[in-house]
């Protein structure tokens, strides 16, 4: 079926004049999450994964992926005819470099409403044709309509910052000039509303324009109450139909246009660019919401109290059942019904569950037709999290069914060194992710090992939960959140990792956020508060591997989960988080 979708487009590439096709997972906001009427993607390719890019040439197709992606990739497509290109190895270039090295003189192709205004700047910049034109859609049959919920509103209280305040702030500081806003998570975050139109991130379809004093909110007014849209007009915003944000933009003349051009896609740039004077620049309300305010902090710390009450009733459920009688995704239905019959009303992304081998996939999920059948030995990945309305969760724990050889013990307990060598990490103001990355990998570093992905990523609030910044890993990106130095409020994971391909996989994953912690003459001095509130598999520890910095820092981190958490547990729960997060000497 795919060979003959990625043949239908070559016939229109052939028909239209043109010689490559790029294809990539986005929508016209550039989402990393998208909903299922955008997978344009996964249509013409069989990829599944939330990040890649598709070039089809008129007689063959290449998929470029991340190290998340690598295993996964080449099996979905490997009966496509799709060469998968692992970025990250030695020799593999990235689309831009294939393009401009292979197809100098062709022309390149892309839905502008789909693209990235930096992509296809790149392009032009190398000379290379470029035309916007959209091939896919066509060709795409049965499409998944867009959401049609209705959009509702988060409280102060739960904000802690009315949508008048940051609509005020945002106004200063653009000081009369023009913003185009298309991220979805920070038009959910200005206006303190969510939405449901992509699973497991509560956003909704809207674009935002601040110009000359004005907030113009471009949104399906069907999906609005009239509370809603009376408490945004006494706000100052005026609310539009979605449909006119394109012919909106062709009105606007003169003016100096703040933009993000990593998140706003070409056809909206192609718009303004003639009659007004672009200035690109990360959006302010990125760096807005990426510093939780002292409310959001609060109840984030809330989220994970109710997020480790459901992890621990997972993982007492998990190690008493008979595992040869389970597969993974009977795993996952498990692990989903502790966080919604408890707090959470939804997940913050579908989760990772992954026996053995498979969890060297970073990224593999199972599904009712696609899982592996468990055993009473080996391990399992377990990466997964939810969405409360105090704040969004990621953890990740790896865990022992049974009998573990002692490599993976040796492993796992390296691995859990160099999460807690960056969790426990002090550093000077100023410091940023690509500078501090170096803590968490240092230990695997030093026998020889790296994991093909970044250490930690920022979360949003009742959001998104990948959000940019911040951003800790040390090779650089077109959005250069790895070099935006840490400050107080911020929130981020801590996930380092081995993976050793058809063997097996091994991640911890903690939340922290970034405090004051002295304040000197020799300047201010910051760290972590961990969030995460869920015990490590004991099991696993290799009393060999482990250094007395990190015994010290797991057997302080299991009081404070007992203490915080024993208070909401039954009986039979808190005798089994006791046991859990015993002392190790």
């Amino acid at each position: 079926m795919i060979k003959e979708r990625i043949a239908a487009l070559q016939k229109a590439m052939q028909e239209a004049g043109v010689d490559v096709y790029y294809i990539t997972t986005s929508d016209d906001h550039m989402s990393e999450y998208i909903p299922e009427y955008y997978k344009v993607l996964r249509y013409f390719s069989g990829f599944t994964g939330s990040l890649g890019t598709l070039l089809v040439t008129l007689d063959s197709a290449h998929l470029f992926v991340d190290g998340r992606y690598h295993i996964q990739a080449q099996e979905e497509t490997a009966s496509n005819g799709i060469e998968v290109m692992r970025l990250g190895l030695p020799g593999v270039k990235d689309p831009l470099t294939f393009l401009k090295d292979s197809y100098a003189s062709k022309t390149i192709a892309f839905d502008g409403k789909l693209t990235a205004t930096s992509f296809a700047k790149a392009l032009k910049a190398h000379g290379l044709k470029v035309k916007s034109i959209d091939l896919a859609s066509p060709l795409m049959k049965e499409r998944k309509p867009l959401s049609k919920d209705k959009i509702y509103a988060l409280s102060d209280a739960l904000t802690g910052k009315s949508r008048k305040e940051k609509l005020n702030d945002i106004f200063y500081c653009l000081s009369g000039r023009c913003h185009i806003l298309a991220n979805l998570e920070s038009i959910a975050y200005v206006l303190n509303l969510r939405g449901n139109d992509i699973a497991c991130t509560p956003v909704f379809m809207a674009f935002l324009v601040f110009m000359d004093e004005t907030a113009y909110l471009f949104v399906d007014l069907e999906r609005l109450d009239e509370e809603t849209l009376m408490a945004l007009y006494n706000d100052g915003v005026v609310v539009k139909p979605y449909e006119e944000y394109y012919a909106f933009l062709a009105t606007i003349k003169n003016k100096d246009i703040l933009m993000d051009e990593n998140k706003l896609n070409y056809e909206s740039y192609r718009l303004v660019e003639k009659h007004n004077r672009l200035y690109h620049m990360r959006s302010i309300v990125e760096d807005m919401k990426a510093v939780k305010n002292q409310s959001e902090q609060e109840n984030m710390k809330m989220a994970h109290i109710y997020d480790g009450v459901a992890m621990v009733r997972f993982l007492m459920w998990l190690k008493k059942a008979d595992k040869s009688k389970l597969n993974e995704y009977d795993v996952v239905l498990k692990l989903n019904a502790c966080r919604l019959d408890y707090r959470a009303f939804d997940l913050s992304f579908n989760p990772i569950v992954a026996y053995n081998a498979n969890a060297a996939m970073m990224h593999y999920s199972p599904s009712p037709t696609k899982a592996t059948k468990l055993d009473n030995s080996g391990i399992l990945l377990v990466d997964s999290g939810g969405q409360y309305l105090e704040g969004t969760t990621d953890i990740t724990r790896t865990i022992a069914l049974g009998p573990t050889d002692e490599e993976i013990k040796k492993f796992f307990t390296l691995v859990l060194r160099s999460m807690f060598n960056l969790s426990e990490a002090v550093f000077k103001k100023g410091m940023s992710g690509c500078q501090i990355d170096i803590l968490a990998r240092e230990t695997l570093w030093q026998m020889g090992i790296d994991y093909l992905c970044g250490t930690g990523h920022g979360v949003g609030y009742v959001s998104a939960v990948h959000e940019m910044p911040p951003n800790i890993r040390y090779h650089m990106t077109d959005s250069g959140s790895e070099r935006v130095a840490f400050v107080p409020g911020h929130i981020t994971s801590d996930e380092p990792g081995v993976y050793f391909e058809g063997r097996f996989g091994i991640r911890s994953e903690n939340m922290l956020l970034c405090k004051e912690v002295y304040n000197n003459g020799y300047g201010q001095f910051l760290g972590f508060e961990t969030l995460t509130l869920c015990p490590f598999d004991l099991e696993l520890i290799d009393p060999e591997s482990l250094d007395d910095k990190t015994l010290k820092a797991l057997n302080a981190y299991h009081q404070k989960v007992y203490d915080t958490l024993s208070p909401y547990l039954n009986d039979e729960e808190r005798a089994f988080l006791q046991e859990s997060t015993r002392a190790l000497s």
